[in-house]
């Protein structure tokens, strides 16, 4: 009995499997493997491609990241908000500026310090005056708005930000002058 399909018919179409074996030339290594790497294998790779090549130090050197401003200011407006949600409903008019308020939102106070103080030092480290000019200027409102307790061991996360935004100033020449010195 002969097979209904002749293979070694001049023209024929090539089965599917036949299409997805032939090989491709390799043009890049696999990113699978580079995703797979952490910052400081990646760092480790890029100082020995460096030694090892020369011609990519000019490269590596006029690299400059792209930094999405309107990205970290969301995330970090994001964290703002939510302290002020989470803050307690003061129906007296006395104020949340005592320690039961401060139990309800220390953890989004950490949160929102831990989220803005990572972004600024991204910025300082990036050495991009312009980016850091523009993330100041779009967060300062932002921290200002920041709850302030009566105690003062509770506003900690508020001046861990603002020391942390004095440096970046510091660093870049900038006068940047907070609430506090204005008022005196």
């Amino acid at each position: 009995m002969d097979a209904k399909r002749a293979a070694d018919v001049v023209g024929a179409t090539p089965s599917p499997r036949a299409k997805r074996s032939r090989a491709t030339p390799v043009k890049m290594p696999p990113m699978t493997a580079l995703s797979c790497a952490t910052k400081e294998d990646l760092l480790g790779l890029i100082k020995r491609l460096c030694l090892a090549h020369p011609e990519v130090r000019d490269d590596v050197k006029n690299f400059v990241p792209d930094l999405n401003v309107n990205q970290m200011v969301r995330e970090i407006v994001a964290a703002a908000r939510k302290i002020e949600t989470k803050l307690p409903y003061d129906r007296y008019g006395r104020g949340n500026h005592d320690t039961y308020a401060y139990n309800r939102v220390k953890s989004f106070i950490s949160a929102f310090a831990k989220v803005a103080v990572e972004h600024l030092k991204t910025v300082e480290k990036s050495g991009q005056s312009v980016k850091a000019v523009e993330l100041m200027e779009r967060i300062k409102g932002t921290l200002d708005e920041v709850p302030e307790f009566h105690d003062p061991c509770h506003n900690a996360g508020k001046k861990r930000v603002q020391a942390a935004l004095e440096k970046v100033a510091n660093k870049f020449d900038l006068i940047f002058a907070d609430s506090a010195c204005e008022d005196e």
